[in-house]
């Protein structure tokens, strides 16, 4: 489907720092699954979105596949652990989507620029104008921009491209059943 027809809404979800617990700053990347720990509150929220029912879509810069500290495999464990802890509390997301590249590629998919977004629209039949994208970074923010998404920016960061900017997931979660439900009830 192209233009007009694709009316689908979903949620874009950045994945570090949003969804799952940041690495300590020495370590900088989560390279085994026992290191992935779920954001608190973020399984609630997921499952909200999930009842709506939203699609929610991962996307992921992950140059630590690039620079050799972790395996395509590695990274594909890591995701089904994510994946499991979630269905354990509930909920779900419907894909995954990764840039494996680092700064020096030309590739379309490494945030900001909007390339996973697109794809996953393209894929699922999504329309951006009609989405949020939930990211910690201003590369986030501006990857949900450049695809016509709004934005919503988590955490302590500075990002003019940002829609809102909400302090935690308990916050995301008070909006998101505002917003939402406001929406629905129209």
């Amino acid at each position: 489907m192209t233009g007009p027809e694709r009316s689908r809404a979903a949620i874009f979800l950045d994945r570090d720092g949003v969804i799952n617990q940041p690495p300590p700053p020495e370590e900088r990347y989560i390279t085994r699954p026992e290191d992935f720990h779920l954001m608190p509150g973020i399984a609630d929220l997921i499952r909200f979105f999930n009842d709506l029912p939203l699609p929610l879509i991962v996307i992921t810069n992950q140059k630590c596949v690039a620079i050799g500290r972790l395996s395509p495999e590695g990274l594909e464990a890591i995701h089904a652990r994510m994946h499991a802890l979630l269905a354990a509390k509930g909920a779900h997301v419907d894909a995954v989507y990764h840039c494996p590249h680092d700064e020096t590629a030309q590739c379309d998919c490494r945030k900001p620029k909007p390339g996973m977004i697109l794809r996953a629209a393209r894929e699922y039949d999504l329309n951006p104008s009609s989405s949020w994208l939930i990211g910690d970074q201003p590369r986030d923010c501006a990857a949900g921009k450049a695809a016509g998404c709004r934005t919503l920016l988590l955490g302590d960061e500075i990002c003019p491209d940002a829609d809102l900017k909400k302090a935690d997931i308990f916050e995301v979660q008070a909006w998101a059943e505002k917003f939402f439900r406001k929406k629905q009830e129209r």
